[in-house]
């Protein structure tokens, strides 16, 4: 029986003791699917946390959403079960019976972790209810082409139709047997005329040499022709969701040349898809997660708030470009200004100066701002900062030609042993490091845009995107607030606001 519907306004989370991780979108006749991998009740770290079930939105207008009571799948009950300890990542399709298709990760503690590709069925285009195959997908391929990549990474599916080849397409995330061990990561292509029998090709669709393992591939051509792959790396360089761009799926895929390295955020802002845009195919509306921290011992965990969704398109150059959607702001962020700044100016000379900006709001907020002018060495925000000025800050940092290096990064770094230990100042040394995101060579002609939804912070410059999750402060911190801050100089602001919003 399909799943009874709950009307919400907020894809952050399935429930406060659950979290949203791995975003499958697919829209089907303008209506948005929003399928996403979701944490049991209460789990903490692998293995209990990764044994996942799908969870079901469905949304036309991206702020008004319908989820479904009910998973869409969930893991096997019998440990015999191919998906008894998880149903992770795939994709969703519809098939040539135009009935919804998905293709997803089975997970098997008991097989050694084996992982394996399953096909689920529905008996309508919107997906109200699936059934899943026993058995994984059958693979009509020689023992040569399967030995060519490892046995336990063979994840993610990603299916799609490959028009000028009359056949389906499903793209895998795996390793290379053999290489150095570090940089085996892959990417896998197996065809199918059906859905039902595929074939794997015994040479990687893509292998940069460069990485452990990809996850959650996607394949998809713009109006300009050009191809774009997109894949998540949860290690350097470069970690996070990146792209390539090819003149053919086939590829070769390049990275683009514009000294991004193909990243479209940092590091917590992870396994994001996309399905295009409603009425405009010239844009990919994206989904990803930002990811929870353990407060008990400071380990980041999979999964955590799905972030606000995100708009993608390219530039002249076949450059990708990241922006908020203007219709979710619009509908999120509703409420007169509570703060209006027409203009406001920070300046320092031969010395570092903060302002406090006195923000009060209790629900979600945005702040919106353009950079009328700048002498400064760096200038910004400070979050969640301390009288101390620690906290995390957002830094702009001139460059050549009116462009930015723009950066989110802690403060107070830490030291080196023997600093650390002469003043006894031993400081988190975080896996991100101080610098947490940091894009370059930005060209900023459109207002800034910060969002925060608890200590989900999400911001927007210059057709990129900087994501993080702040740390929990501690209770006795004193002063804590949201801060100016300019370094050697003068900078200022023109239409600076802070509107307080819904939850999203």
């Amino acid at each position: 029986m399909p799943s009874k519907i709950s009307l919400i306004t907020s894809i952050r989370r399935p429930s406060e003791k659950s979290a949203a991780a791995d975003a499958i979108p697919i829209l089907v006749d303008n209506e948005y699917h929003l399928f996403h991998l979701s944490t049991p009740l209460s789990t903490v770290h692998h293995p209990e946390r990764l044994r996942s079930s799908w969870s079901h939105l469905r949304s036309k207008c991206l702020t008004q959403w319908e989820r479904a009571e009910q998973p869409a799948l969930s893991p096997g009950e019998s440990t015999e079960s191919p998906d008894a300890d998880g149903v992770w990542t795939g994709s969703a399709i519809l098939g040539p019976d135009e009935n919804m298709h998905i293709f997803y990760t089975g997970y098997n503690l008991a097989q050694g972790g084996k992982q394996v590709i399953i096909h689920a069925t529905s008996n309508d285009r919107i997906g109200s209810q699936f059934t899943k195959s026993t058995q994984p997908i059958h693979l009509q391929s020689d023992d040569a082409a399967r030995a060519a990549f490892e046995d336990i990474d063979f994840r993610d599916p990603f299916v799609m139709y490959n028009e000028d080849e009359k056949c389906y397409w499903m793209i895998v995330a795996t390793r290379l047997a053999n290489g150095p061990h570090w940089t085996r990561g892959c990417l896998a292509l197996l065809t199918s005329e059906d859905l039902q029998t595929w074939s794997l090709e015994p040479k990687p669709l893509y292998a940069p040499n460069d990485m452990m393992c990809p996850e959650c591939p996607e394949l998809f051509q713009l109006p300009n022709k050009k191809w774009y792959l997109v894949y998540s790396r949860f290690s350097a360089p470069n970690a996070g969701v990146v792209y390539r761009v090819a003149d053919s799926p086939r590829g070769p895929f390049h990275a683009p040349r514009d000294g991004s390295g193909g990243r479209l955020d940092g590091r917590r802002w992870y396994a994001a898809k996309s399905c295009p845009k409603a009425k405009d195919p010239s844009k990919r509306v994206f989904f990803g997660w930002v990811a929870d921290q353990c407060a008990a011992d400071g380990k980041w965990m999979w999964g955590g708030d799905m972030a606000m969704p995100r708009e993608v398109m390219a530039k002249g150059d076949g450059t990708l470009v990241v922006e908020p959607i203007p219709q979710v702001l619009d509908s999120v962020f509703f409420t007169e200004p509570s703060m209006n700044l027409a203009n406001t100016e920070c300046e320092a000379v031969g010395t570092t100066a903060t302002k406090s900006l006195e923000i009060k709001c209790e629900r979600p907020y945005m702040i919106t701002f353009g950079i009328a002018s700048s002498s400064a060495a760096s200038f910004g925000l400070i979050f969640d900062s301390t009288s101390n000025l620690s906290g995390c800050y957002l830094r702009f940092e001139p460059t050549v030609d009116t462009r930015y290096t723009v950066s989110l990064a802690m403060a107070p770094a830490p030291l080196d042993d023997f600093w650390a230990d002469q003043y006894q100042l031993y400081l988190p040394r975080g896996i991100d490091g101080p610098t947490i995101v940091r894009h370059d060579n930005i060209k900023i002609d459109k207002p800034v845009t910060i969002l925060r939804s608890g200590g989900v912070l999400e911001v927007f410059v210059g057709g990129h995107s900087l994501s993080y999750r702040l740390p929990r402060q501690p209770s006795a911190a004193q002063g804590v607030g949201t801060r100016l801050f300019v370094e050697d100089g003068r900078v200022r602001y023109s239409d600076f606001k802070v509107i307080e919003g819904t939850d999203y």
